[in-house]
This record gives C-alpha cells, structure tokens and sequence, in this order.
C-alpha cells in the first residue's frame, strides 16, 4: 500500500510540474519577428545607408551580393560604389533576409515604397543638368505632378485616386538613369470643397475684434479628425480650429477670429486649408489682417473705410496715403493748422469722404497760413467735406492748393486775408482735375500797400488757376481787391484780376453750369500828393462773374448776384456760350 501511495504522489507532482511549466510559457511575452528596415533601397554613388536587422539579439552576417557596386560593413552600413543593382543579405540563425539595393550615378528617389491615403510628398535627386518625368503604371490608381527645384533636389506630389497598387518610374531625362517606386493606396482622402469665403463686415480686411472670417466647405467623404488651419507667410501653423467628425456632403462654416492658438492678435497676410483625416485642402486664397485698426476702425478699403473721428486721426492719414477715409464726426481744428496733410512730392492718392452713414460732419475754426489738403493727386477724390468759419491770412487758398484728382459736393465758408503775395482763391489754387457741385462763401481780400513798382492782384471765388474742369458749382464769395500806391511813379499801370468762379480759365479749361451770387470790389488809392492824375488812369481791371482772364470755355454760367452788371470774362481769347 506505501508503494502504492507513493507512485500515486509521484504521478500527481509530475502533472504539477508540467502544468506550471507550461503555464509559465502561455504567459512569456512573444517574441518580435526578425525583419530589416528596408526591403528596397535607392542610391547614388558614393551614398552610405544604414540596413538594420531588429528582433533579434543575436550575431548578424552581412553580404552583397557584388561588392563592386555596393558594399556592406559587419554593422549593416551599405556604401554605393558603382552603377548597378545589388542585394544585400543578413544572414541570422542560418535564415536569411535581403534587401534591393539600386545604385545609379546621380539620381535617386528617396523611397521606393509609399502606402498613402492622402496626398503623399516624395523627393528626387539630380546631381547632373537635366529634368525628371515620372510614369505611372495605373493611370486609375494615382497621379503624380512635380514641384519646384530646390538646387538638386524636386518634389513629387502622388495623388491617390483609387485603392490598390501600382508602381511610378522616375526617369532621369538627362542619360536614362531611373528608380521605381510601388505606390499601395490604402483609401482615399476626404477633400475639402470651398464655397466664398467672408469678413464679417464686408470689407476686405479682418480686424482683430471688429471682424471675423467665415469659410463654408463640405467634404467629398467623411472626416473623423477635421481642422481648420491658418499659416503665415513661411507656411507655420498659427491657429488650429478642431471640427471633429464632419459628413460627407453637408456644408459646414468655421469662423476665424483673426487669433493666434494662445489668442494673440495677428497682423499680416495668411492663407488657410482644411486638413481631414490627415489630408490637407487649401483654399488657395489669402487674408489680410489688422491686430486693430490705427483710425480705431476700418481698414481702408472702400467698403470699410478707416473712421477719421478728430484731429489726430485727420493728421494721421498722411501715413495711409492711397486708402479709402470717411469722417464720422466733426473736426475741431481749435483755430490752428500749421501745416497741410500732402503737397505735390507727395500728394493725396486715396478717398476721402466726409460723410459716414448718410450723415455729412463738418471740419470748423481753421486759422493759419495752409491749406487743408495741400496737393490731392490724379487719383484722389475728396468728397462731402464742409470747412466753416475758417481763416487764411496769405496767398493761397483754404481747401487745397494743388488739385489734379476731383473735388465733389464740398463747401468752404471762410475768410482770406492776402495782403502779400497778390493772388488767391476760396477752394483751390490750381485746378488740373475735377471739382462739381461744390458751393463757395465767404470774404475774400487780396490787397497790396505802399506799392511803388508795377503790381497786379489776382483773385477767384473758387479757383485762382483753371485747366481742367469746374461744373455745376455756386460761389457767394465777396470779393475785394485794393491797391494802396506809396509813391507814385508816372506811368506805372497796375492790374487788378478777379472773377466770381476763377480768375484765370486756361486754354481748354472748362467752366460749366456755375453760378454767382457774390460781389466784386476793386479800389486803386493814390498818395494824397497826386492831384491831377485819377485811379482808372494808373490801374486796369478785368472782372468777369465767371473769369478775369478766359482763354478756355464758359459754358451756360449764371450771374445772380445783386445788379448783375459784369459780363462772363473780363478779357481773353476764349468762348463763352
């Protein structure tokens, strides 16, 4: 019976042991498949490339299969040597393990074999002058269109189109070298569809908390990971927005801020794109962005004007010369200006409107010895702006001295005190553009003291110097020209200009559809020593309620002012009608 007993426990601790043994196994972690890390490889003469052998600890034997045209070291390091196609063998456990190795003398193809989903970048080299072309085997399976150069090297970009696979031959076009690549198309990419884009504000520019960008899009396939990305200029992420799954087929709007990822106010230009599921669709369009507008709003384009609100925001404009201004509130220049905003080095090239919202402002209390605008050049417009109770005490004039651009619907009610200098103009000195529908008013007074020599004062109630176009304009300017002689000197014969709308109207100017309403005085005072001779003797006058001198045209003007004695033009070879 002890016998018995004791086989019986011997039985029992033999299944023991077995069972622990195996289940001891069952739980040892599987060992990692041996593989190399390449099974095809592109070389240029000369290149190293470095073969690994993983999952296995133990000794490697490694063998090319031509040394001369390639060689391998006992780490696995592969050198290019000649032109030729080679196989390189790892040799482990008497189980071998090859990888293709084509060596060509100056091209290669950085991979051989690409498993995409999306569009996939690969890179060729060149090392001699010549271009590349590229084959694809199935048409149906994927395209492939090359970059730009950069030195030696170009990108390729594959665009898949169907799933499955198919190989690329890259030809060197230059001597006929080539490397062949096998494209596998796992699945197709979700591409991104973009319907207009807009700012929230209808302008063409986004302002950082004034404004937002809004970008509808749908996806030709669904999208587990979608983004809304921004990049600057050198092509860095800025702002990442995650939009999670979006369906196919169904439009969807992102809105973008104007922000960085850490809500930093951006400036500059930046492009954007939709990346789903990896794949990346750019809009191909660009948006221009203010961190904040410098006029506290707008951005300077025509349907959002920078908002000109005082006088540092009007002295301002001088810095955004070109863009589109419209003032929204009166201007107060507190009875001073010391200088205009342009001149003729650099005049006035943008819009100008001083009204906003249908409501017109006023700019008031200009004191000094400028112009407001100073030069407005061939493409600059000012329009709607009304100056009142404004002083200029020299020649000159108070709106702008030079225009080349066009004046429209402006007023000007103010004073001119010219006692140097002999010549002046309510609007504008020299008009080479367009000024229409404006209305003058004021007084204006050009006068000449202790004069000796020959003098001649020249006035006008818009314009001194015309030779371009003056319409439909109304001037209530009330003129007076006086000439004080401080030693008479017989036969010295003065002149004394003036005209209600201009004083000089050039050959081909036009002056058209105007009317005056104001008065013309001129007065010659001789030295209290000089009896016999009298003022008309020593002093012409030529006055016209349109021009003093016309060689241009005066076309269906109007003489409304109080008697209405004075003809058109009071001398000149031009026409009036």
């Amino acid at each position: 019976m002890s016998n018995m007993k004791k086989k019986t426990c011997k039985y029992i601790l033999t299944v023991l042991l077995f069972t622990l043994l195996v289940t001891v196994a069952d739980i040892q972690p599987a060992q990692a498949a041996v593989k190399l890390n390449a099974s095809s490889v592109n070389l240029c003469v000369g290149d190293k490339y470095q073969l690994q052998l993983t999952g296995t600890t133990k000794k490697v034997t490694w063998k090319s299969s031509k040394t001369s045209v390639a060689k391998v070291s006992s780490k696995g390091l592969v050198t290019a040597r000649a032109k030729g196609t080679v196989t390189i063998t790892a040799t482990v456990s008497k189980k071998n393990y090859s990888c293709k190795v084509k060596v060509n003398k100056t091209f290669k193809v950085d991979q051989t074999t690409v498993s995409i989903k999306k569009n996939t970048d690969v890179t060729a080299f060149l090392s001699v002058s010549g271009g590349v072309n590229a084959t694809v085997a199935d048409k149906k399976i994927c395209s492939v269109a090359f970059g730009k150069w950069d030195g030696d090297y170009i990108s390729a970009t594959i665009t898949p189109k169907k799933v499955g696979s198919t190989t690329i031959k890259f030809k060197n076009t230059a001597n006929g070298e080539f490397c062949t690549m096998t494209v596998k198309v796992t699945a197709l990419p979700s591409i991104a569809t973009f319907q207009s884009a807009s700012i929230s504000t209808g302008a063409d520019t986004l302002i950082v908390g004034e404004s937002k960008l809004s970008v509808p899009f749908s996806l030709n396939r669904a999208s587990t990971k979608t983004y809304f990305r921004v990049y600057d200029e050198n092509g860095a992420t800025v702002r990442s927005i995650s939009l999670g799954s979006v369906k196919a087929n169904t439009k969807k709007t992102v809105a973008w801020d104007g922000k960085d990822t850490d809500g930093n106010p951006l400036s500059g230009t930046f492009t954007y794109a939709i990346v789903a599921d990896g794949n990346r669709t750019d809009a191909k369009k660009e948006v221009k962005v203010l961190a904040a507008s410098p006029f506290g709003k707008g951005d300077g384009t025509e349907k959002n004007p920078y908002l000109v609100s005082d006088l540092n925001e009007l002295y301002l404009i001088k810095n955004y010369n070109g863009a589109f201004f419209a003032q929204d509130a009166d201007i107060d220049f507190n009875y001073g200006m010391n200088t205009q905003l342009f001149d003729d080095s650099t005049p006035f090239t943008g819009t100008y409107d001083g009204s906003y919202d249908g409501k017109k402002y006023r700019m008031t209390n200009l004191c000094g010895y400028n112009s407001v605008f100073g030069s407005i050049g061939e493409t600059g417009t000012v329009k709607n702006v009304s100056l009142s109770n404004c002083v200029l005490n020299t020649i000159g004039s108070l709106f702008a001295y030079t225009n080349k651009g066009t004046i429209d619907s402006c007023s000007v009610d103010g004073k001119i005190l010219c006692n140097a200098g002999n010549q002046a103009a309510m609007l504008v000195m020299y008009n080479k553009g367009v000024i229409r529908d404006c209305t003058v008013s004021g007084t204006l007074n050009v006068e000449a003291t202790n004069v000796i020599g020959m003098t001649t004062l020249r006035a006008g109630g818009i314009v001194f110097q015309n030779s371009g176009t003056i319409a439909k304009c109304t001037s209530s300017v009330q003129i007076t020209q006086k000439i004080t002689v401080g030693t008479y000197v017989a036969g010295t014969m003065h002149e004394i200009y003036a005209g209600g709308i201009v004083s000089e109207n050039a050959s081909e100017a036009i002056v058209t559809q105007c009317v005056f309403t104001g008065t013309i005085h001129t007065s010659v005072i001789l030295p209290e020593t000089v009896k016999d001779v009298t003022p008309d003797q020593t002093c012409k006058t030529y006055l016209g309620f349109v021009a003093g001198t016309n060689n241009g045209n005066i076309v269906s003007c109007v003489n409304a002012s109080s008697g209405g004695t004075l003809g058109a033009q009071g001398t000149g070879s031009g026409t009036v009608q």
